[in-house]
């Protein structure tokens, strides 16, 4: 991997050493080995429906490109996702007896599931049941059975993902979890006006009438990855470095979002402020980035270029770098600074 570019340094970064020799021995630089994308199998039932825009008749290229990031996202939800998601279906989280304490703000009050003043219980905190010493392992095997069971027979008839245009040129956001199903591609433009209790309120109502028993969801990816990776590929830079950042940050987008989807299927999670629990010891409500924490031992990859550059151009040319989650797990006293670690390229 070679660049005649300056090494770029997210702002307020500072240069880490690393033993160049040892890089080249692990082979994480210094390498000329190409090696594409070559998963193979099924795309996991959670991710099979989607929207795909057929503008100039590129649907079909979309979708091959966006194949390999989907099955990456399924063999990592299938090797290490399952027990952070079963934290959200072995359990009630909103019944008024769960260990994680109440949100105060509660629901708004003519939410269906509010009871006069009472709100329903919203979780401050998702308890992590893993860790109780009574957890045993034939227990955690069939709260892991009961979670396969909900993303591949229940959920999927719930959530439709989409390749969106919009979204990233107007807000710099690269997937969105909306709280209602469309049945048209949703315009970036309007996703946060739809995207209030009342609206979603009223999407509940009609799905209850029809008897559905979860929100239905729309999820939205920017279509910036598939077209970047459709452009590599015209390139003849199939398998080089900045079409595997790109197709790997795709599928982390693809399970940030379940991180959303998992919560905010069940019609009981809203609130007067729309924000989503703490999971465990975070620091932070951010229930897609715990997830991906929990996969990647603590840490979220990030693009290294600045939010405003990347936000500009959309690629992933610098590479990522490592963003360190903050978690109690991880820290005594709250940081001050949150470290991000990258290999540079030379």
């Amino acid at each position: 991997m070679t660049s005649k570019d300056p090494i770029s340094f997210p702002l307020g970064s500072v240069p880490k050493d690393w033993d160049p020799d040892e890089l080249k021995y692990c082979g994480a630089r210094g390498t000329s080995i190409h090696a594409p994308p070559s998963l193979e199998g099924d795309i996991h039932p959670i991710f099979s429906n989607w929207v795909i825009p057929d503008t100039n008749g590129e649907a079909e290229s979309l979708r091959r490109e966006l194949r390999q990031p989907l099955l990456l996202a399924s063999r990592i939800l299938e090797t290490v996702g399952l027990p952070w998601l079963s934290e959200f279906c072995i359990d009630d989280i909103f019944r008024r007896g769960y260990p994680g304490p109440n949100d105060p703000q509660g629901p708004p009050s003519d939410h269906p599931d509010r009871q006069g003043d009472i709100p329903c219980a919203n979780p401050e905190v998702i308890v992590r049941h893993h860790r109780a010493a009574w957890a045993t392992p034939r227990l955690v095997r069939a709260w892991l059975s009961t979670t396969d069971w909900e993303l591949r027979s229940n959920l999927p008839s719930y959530v439709q993902w989409q390749l969106n245009e919009s979204m990233f040129s107007s807000f710099g956001w690269v997937g969105y979890t909306c709280r209602h199903q469309q049945a048209r591609e949703m315009s970036a433009e309007d996703t946060p006006l739809r995207d209030r209790p009342d609206a979603i309120m009223a999407a509940d109502k009609e799905a209850r009438e029809r008897g559905a028993t979860s929100r239905f969801l729309t999820v939205l990816i920017m279509k910036e990855y598939v077209f970047r990776l459709c452009e590599l590929r015209r390139l003849g830079r199939l398998g080089r470095e900045e079409y595997l950042f790109t197709a790997f940050m795709a599928a982390v987008t693809v399970l940030h979002e379940l991180g959303h989807v998992i919560y905010w299927r069940d019609f009981r999670a809203l609130n007067r402020r729309m924000t989503e629990p703490f999971f465990g010891g975070d620091l932070e409500m951010e229930l897609g980035d715990s997830f991906i924490a929990s996969i990647f031992g603590g840490w979220v990859p990030v693009p290294i270029a600045n939010e405003n550059r990347f936000r500009l151009r959309g690629t992933f040319e610098e590479g990522i770098a490592w963003k360190e989650h903050l978690s109690w797990d991880y820290h005594k006293t709250r940081p001050r600074y949150r470290n991000h670690l990258s290999i540079p390229v030379q």
